[in-house]
């Protein structure tokens, strides 16, 4: 090699790559295992190919999920027609389509709702019940309105008799000292109000091919008591009447059956009043675990009503 020739690798004498240092060969020899590096690279790109495709048919499997829901969504609305009326029924939004089928917003008031949560509820009734693009078509089987026994619950006692029944109510009078501003006294004052809303409570059944809808006219007060809205009476009317027409099932019974309910009836022929004892005190200890098991009175409610009767003794 002559000494001008750079520093590098080159071929000697006897053909193998060795390093010049621009004076003199060197002991460094090209390995021929360098080559190798290539088919690695190889490999590396065949896993990240098939980290891509595979990534790209789950992309394509997500897009041809939601164009079948898409073309599905398409059908039902084209099967459901157009709009024939809508309406809020206590918590809960209702919409009938021509072709037979119906949407429904279902809202439920928890049992012991908190201010917070009641707050949301009543700003969801005020926007239409919940109905959105997600809410689903469904096949209409039936829709049956029933009212109110408020006219019934005249009959024969007071509507909180008739809606707690005898035996609380006589628990609740003769224990005067319940109702002070003691927690079993606002609960009792809790129960006069579930009695007088309850006997005013309407309910729309919805049946479609999905599930059945049992729907009333009860919302939350700023306070988180139900009550019966009876403006929502007429929207139960006019959903059943509209969905009964696009059934092709002509008149409704409910007010056949209404009329027949708030007929009079035929009053008895007077009889002598029973004699009735006064409820001892296992009877209204056992008013009282009823309404607690019911939910109406807590733990702590009840063990302090259930003290104030065995101190009376």
């Amino acid at each position: 090699m002559s000494q001008q020739t750079p520093a590098g690798w080159y071929p000697d004498d006897q053909g193998t790559t060795r390093y010049w240092d621009g004076t003199a060969w060197t002991e460094h020899i090209h390995d021929p295992g360098a080559g190798a590096t290539a088919p690695m690279a190889d490999k590396k790109d065949g896993a990240f190919a098939r980290l891509k495709k595979a990534a790209a048919d789950r992309s394509a499997d997500k897009r041809e999920s939601r164009e079948a829901q898409e073309r599905k969504w398409a059908e039902e609305v084209a099967a459901a027609g157009a709009l024939v009326t809508s309406g809020t029924f206590g918590l809960s939004t209702v919409e009938v389509y021509e072709g037979g089928y119906v949407r429904v917003a279902f809202g439920e008031q928890p049992e012991r709702p908190s201010v917070a949560n009641v707050r949301s509820q009543m700003a969801a009734n005020l926007s239409g019940g919940g109905i959105n693009a997600k809410t689903p078509y469904e096949k209409l089987r039936s829709i049956t309105f029933t009212p109110s026994n408020s006219d019934q619950l005249s009959q024969g006692g007071s509507g909180f008799e008739s809606a707690i029944g005898p035996a609380v109510a006589g628990l609740l009078k003769g224990t005067k000292h319940l109702m002070k501003t003691s927690a079993p006294g606002l609960a009792a004052a809790g129960l006069a109000h579930v009695a007088s809303q309850g006997s005013r409570t309407s309910y729309l059944t919805v049946a479609t091919d999905r599930q059945i809808y049992t729907l009333s006219n009860q919302v939350p007060n700023s306070v988180g008591l139900k009550t019966a809205k009876q403006g929502h009476v007429d929207v139960g009317l006019a959903l059943e009447a509209a969905a009964n027409a696009v059934l092709g099932i002509h008149g409704s019974s409910t007010a056949d059956t209404g009329a027949a309910e708030l007929a009079p009836p035929v009053q008895p022929e007077a009889a002598a009043p029973a004699q009735t004892s006064p409820p001892s005190l296992a009877d209204r200890l056992r008013e009282l675990a009823a309404l607690r098991q019911e939910g109406i009175l807590t733990d702590e409610e009840f063990a302090s009503a259930k003290a104030k009767l065995l101190s009376g003794l």
